[in-house]
Formats: C-alpha cells, structure tokens, sequence
C-alpha cells in the first residue's frame, strides 16, 4: 500500500465527517438559530451558506413563512344562549426564532398553543355575540376582534413584573371589565388606573372590577397570529335534527300561508271575471232587446204604411201565404162558405 494512501483516506474522512458539522445552508424560506450545548449563540434570518462549529453547535431551522394551525372544533355558547360548533383556522409567523425556540421549541407544540389561544378568544368573543351575527356578514369584525385578542397572552401579576418589569411596557395590555354580567366587552386601563394598580392590586378605587393582565404574543412566544378565520359554524349534533325540524315546519308554515294567499287571490280574480261576465252578458242581452225591438218597430211602421198604401193587395198576399200552408193532395179542409180564405178562391178580385 502506498504512503500517500493512509493519510490521504485520513483526510476524505475527516473531509466527509467534518465538513457537514461546520457548514450548513439557509433557505430563504427559513430562519436558523445556533445554539451551543443548548444555549443561544446567534440566529441567521438571510438565506445562503453558513459556518457553525462542528460538533458543539446545533443548527435548528424554522419556516419564517405563513403556517397554517386547524383549530379543533369547539362548542360554544352565543350570547342569546345558542350552542354552535365552530371549526375555525389561524395563521401565524415565526417573528423572534429565539423566544419561539425558548417556549415552543418546534412548530408542533406552535400549534398547540395557538389552538388554545385562538379558542379561547372565540369563546369569549361569541359569549357576546348573538347566533345571526356569527353567521351573518358581520363575521369579519367578529374575526377581525378576534386576530387582535389572539396576539395578547393572559399573563399573572407576578409573571408580568417579573419579565417586564412595570404595567407601562409597551407589550403589556391591562383590560378592565367593569360588567359583572359579561354582556359587555372590557375596555383596556387608563394611565390613571395602571399607576393605580402599579401600587396596589386591590385598591378600592378599582373594587368590584375584573382585573386582567396580558402580554404581547410577540414578546411571549415569538410569533405573530396574522388572522383567524371560521371555516364552519353549526349546530350540535344533539340539537340539529330539532332544529331543523323546526325550520321545516316553519317553512311549511309559510308555504300553507302563500298558499292559502294563493288560493283567495285566485277565488277573487275569478269572481271578478264572472261579474265582468255576467255584467257583459246582461249588457249584450239588453242591447239586444233593444236592438230587436226597435227592428220590430220600425218592421210595423213599414207594414203599416205598406197596409195604407194597398190593403187589398196585403190581404190577397196573406191568404196566398195560407193557401201554400195548408192546401195540398193529402189535406182535406171544411170552411164555412162566408169563410175570408174562400173568398180569393171563388172570387179573384176578392170581392172587391
């Protein structure tokens, strides 16, 4: 075996071993901390090619796009006491990697946490809206309160101060709920109510008031909650088939109503048309009486006056007219010899 080739299998070792250990890449899509035995070193947010120190570093990398967390299903309580299942998502960015890392550690346990905190937002935003709001159009401002509670973190007194320091921070947030009801949202402290509670946390001036303290989701866990969205909000399944059978029979009920509606515009139409009918027809009719018998007046003017001209000539006609009803070979008739229709017969001038 030649020399060279124990040293030179030496150094493509310590080249294939070492190599990895000390150089590693970041992709634009993601950020990277170093940490050494588990303590924060430095953290690289450009992408390209980095050195670490091999074997004593560790190299972990986050996605710094948009991540996407499916809240599990909830059932919550609407403000007019209707039980929804809302099934709803949010979307988040890693902002500080280091803080994420301290926290979260990975993007799994990322997930967890901001399910909790995006359901526990919804439910106390939907405990103050009614079922038609969460369903209607104005789901967007109810989505868009949301977003903003969801990147504040309740937090304790004592946790505050310890990592902040003084309720002025600006990562700091306190609400005071001044409606023992919950029916109305709470409104965040004045400066003359946080130097208040800066001194005393039960000072009488702020008694009977629901105090709560919260931190900045940012400075707590490194991540942003960009939005949160409802995929779906129905019903449970214990209630759903009630429910809709009530709205079948509500809709059947307004159904029988057009019907019913229907049905009476139809008889009043009709009823309409026959007295137009019958109207039209009497008005027909009594034209035509008056019509016939102006036709019959002015029928007697003529025969009178054509009985004034000539009466002998009308009666030779009249007896004619006769003659041709009753006189054929089968009809046999008995007259008085002084009878008016003999009198053409046996005497063509008619006597005249």
């Amino acid at each position: 075996m030649n020399k060279l080739t124990i040293p030179l299998i030496v150094i493509i070792l310590a080249v294939v071993v070492v190599v990895p250990q000390t150089l590693f890449v970041v992709d634009e899509t993601q950020v990277a901390i170093v940490t050494r035995f588990g303590e924060f070193k430095r953290s690289h947010r450009d992408p390209g090619l980095q050195v670490k120190t091999p074997f004593a570093e560790q190299v972990t990398r986050f996605d710094k796009r948009l991540l996407r967390v499916d809240v599990a299903p909830a059932s919550l309580l609407t403000a007019d006491k209707r039980n929804l299942v809302i099934d709803s998502y949010a979307r988040y960015r890693i902002v500080d990697p280091l803080v994420f890392f301290k926290n979260l550690r990975n993007e799994s346990q990322a997930a967890s946490r901001v399910g909790d905190i995006v359901n526990a937002q919804l439910r106390q935003e939907v405990a103050l809206d009614n079922q038609e709001e969460v369903i209607s159009d104005t789901r967007e401002d109810i989505m868009t309160r949301v977003t903003r509670a969801s990147n504040r973190i309740e937090v304790s007194r004592e946790d505050l101060f310890r990592d902040y320091a003084s309720l002025s921070h600006d990562a700091v947030t306190v609400f005071i709920d001044e409606d023992t009801t919950d029916n109305l949202r709470s409104r965040e402290a004045t400066p003359e109510e946080l130097a208040i509670l800066e001194r005393d946390p039960n000072s009488p001036e702020l008694e009977g008031f629901s105090i709560t303290y919260s931190a900045s989701v940012i400075e707590a866990l490194g991540i942003e909650i960009v939005d949160v969205r409802i995929k779906r909000a129905d019903f449970p399944p214990d209630v759903e088939t009630s429910v809709f059978s009530r709205m079948e029979a509500e809709r059947e009920k307004i159904a029988s109503g057009l019907r019913a509606e229907g049905t009476q515009a139809d008889s009043e139409i009709r009823a309409a048309v026959d007295r137009e009918v019958n109207i039209l027809l009497e008005t027909a009719e009594g034209t035509s009486a008056l019509l016939r018998g102006e036709a019959e007046q002015q029928a007697i003017k003529i025969l009178a006056s054509s009985l004034e001209k000539n009466p002998d000539f009308y009666s030779f006609r009249r007896s004619l007219e006769a003659y041709k009803v009753f006189m054929d070979s089968k009809t046999t008739v008995i007259l008085d010899p002084d009878s008016d229709l003999l009198r053409f017969l046996s005497d063509p001038s008619g006597g005249s």
